[in-house]
């Protein structure tokens, strides 16, 4: 649009309330994924009601699309959020939350000791100000001479996490109204096991290489995934078990996720570290 036929209402369009970095800096992205700003900072804007409409649909909240929207929306400089790491899309969306309903977000927590419910109001310029800034690779030397290097999970393969266990719980609950028992074993059997199987695919994909020393004593690099992933169906479960850890730790990066919370009830004086959850559908609501 032109100076002259300029919307005579332009000045009252939404501007940009904050800014912010994300964990990965921009760093591990192309320029069709993301725009990393001269100053490393992303302008956020507040949502529009159109972005609110969207957060209303359960379909584009199940399969990642009202998240994508609402960030190319409000941070104009990310092009491709799905692409993104899941640590980078959590900060976009705790500083969207505070360009759009202030620094003040409140959560709720349930006591492990009661299971009292206490509100807890939790600070968006101090939850960014947490955040865990995400290395070129992390690396681990496990017990059996290997060494591994590994990156945190994308956003895509966090929805596929996300829209499986999902389709597991509804699975569930059709299998606990089958009357023939062997039946129901048997699909409670099968969607256990795809939901592993899942998890399994998501630790490879996070795995970047595997390292080892031939007779010569010279460090070989393994990345393709086809060996990766028969070597983690082979291996035994202590090193399995030593390699999921490691790629947990890598995936706790980003902005912290948990807040200290002092129990609301008068009967419970226990003192307890909550999750905080960035789902969009408690998150942006308040529920």
């Amino acid at each position: 649009m032109t100076e002259q036929n300029q919307n005579p209402l332009s000045a009252y369009f939404r501007a940009p309330k904050l800014w912010t970095n994300i964990p990965s800096s921009g760093k591990f992205y192309d320029a069709d994924i993301l725009t990393v700003p001269e100053s490393g900072e992303f302008a956020v804007y507040p949502m529009t009601t159109k972005d609110e409409l969207v957060l209303k649909n359960p379909d584009a909240l199940l399969n990642g699309e009202a998240v994508a929207t609402l960030i190319k929306s409000c941070v104009p400089e990310i092009k491709q959020p799905k692409l993104l790491f899941s640590a980078d899309v959590d900060a976009l969306l705790i500083a969207i939350r505070g360009a759009s309903g202030g620094d003040l977000v409140e959560v709720n927590a349930e006591c492990p000791k009661c299971k009292e419910i206490t509100n807890v109001n939790i600070s968006v310029e101090e939850s960014l100000s947490t955040m865990e800034y995400i290395e070129n690779e992390y690396t681990i030397d496990i017990s059996n001479g290997l060494k591994i290097t590994a990156l945190p999970f994308s956003y895509s393969n966090t929805i596929k996490a996300g829209v499986a266990s999902f389709q597991s719980t509804r699975s569930m609950q059709s299998i606990s109204e089958m009357s023939n028992d062997m039946d129901r074993l048997s699909a409670f059997n099968d969607s256990f096991v795809k939901l592993a199987d899942l998890n399994f695919e998501l630790l490879i994909d996070s795995i970047k290489n595997v390292y080892y020393s031939d007779a010569e004593g010279q460090q070989i690099q393994i990345s393709d995934k086809g060996i990766i992933r028969e070597f983690l169906e082979n291996t035994d479960n202590n090193t399995g078990k030593e390699i999921e850890e490691f790629i947990n730790s890598v995936n706790a990066k980003g902005v912290q996720n948990e807040v200290q919370v002092e129990c609301s009830s008068e009967e419970c004086d226990n003192t307890y570290v909550a999750p905080i959850n960035f789902d969009p559908v408690n998150f942006f609501t308040g529920s």
